[in-house]
């Protein structure tokens, strides 16, 4: 920037908030205008004319300030947020000043979070919700089978880039020194055994497949998009049917 450039706006004397903008004291290393602003507060400090002009910043952070402590000094006990009962303050604060309270969940969960966090409703519940929803919506998916997502099962044919083993379900165990075989199927995870060689766990993995994932498969392939029969078809070499 040319040295002695001024300001890109005269904003002398103009009010932003509980700002006013005071004089011009240098541009930033994005080019900003940086101004001197009075808060009503008394206090004093250099900011981006455009943060302020925007409305991103009203104050020197006494605004914010005075928001928390108008809600700590609150009392919600036994008010309800969702899911969630307030029933004691704690002695701690979170990262902004907010105090945390201890609540009771709908689900007998005792959680805690901060009266500012309840009350702008970014928490409901201790995640008992959330896991709900997440079920409910895997439960109305076209591809759900008896508790399980037949999309999933289909990419459990191809590892993951930090699988160690080159095979999903099968991984080394340091502290036996040996392999372990395990597959997951509506929604619980059967252990296959350890093995010395990793070949073994492999091929019992693969057998484990073959009984419990691929019958549910094929039976029900048309409930597949085409990218996860084009998936199958690849990592099993074995093609659909064609529909009659």
């Amino acid at each position: 920037m040319p040295k002695g450039k001024g300001p890109k706006q005269d904003i002398t004397g103009k009010r932003f908030g509980r700002l006013v903008a005071k004089e011009f004291k240098h541009f930033d290393e994005n080019f900003s205008d940086c101004w001197l602003f009075h808060c009503d507060c008394g206090s004093k400090k250099v900011m981006p004319a455009a943060r302020v002009k925007w409305g991103r910043v009203r104050s020197c952070g006494c605004l914010a300030a005075e928001h928390i402590e108008s809600l700590n000094r609150q009392d919600i006990t036994k008010k309800k947020f969702g899911r969630l009962t307030a029933i004691s303050p704690t002695d701690k604060r979170d990262v902004s000043g907010s105090v945390i309270w201890e609540c009771l969940c709908e689900c007998g969960n005792t959680v805690f979070y901060s009266v500012n966090r309840l009350k702008q409703g970014r928490t409901k519940s201790c995640g008992c919700l959330y896991a709900e929803s997440r079920t409910t919506c895997a439960e109305n998916r076209p591809d759900a089978i008896e508790g399980t997502l037949l999309s999933i099962l289909v990419a459990s044919k191809e590892p993951r880039a930090d699988n160690s083993s080159g095979h999903t379900g099968v991984c080394y165990d340091k502290r036996r020194g040996s392999w372990m075989a395990y597959i997951d199927f509506q929604k619980k995870r059967i252990y296959l055994g350890v093995f010395k060689e990793k070949e073994d766990a492999i091929r019992t993995r693969k057998e484990a497949e073959a009984r419990l994932h691929d019958p549910i498969i094929q039976e029900n392939c048309h409930k597949l998009s085409e990218r996860g029969k084009e998936k199958w078809e690849f990592y099993n070499n074995d093609p659909f049917p064609e529909a009659e």
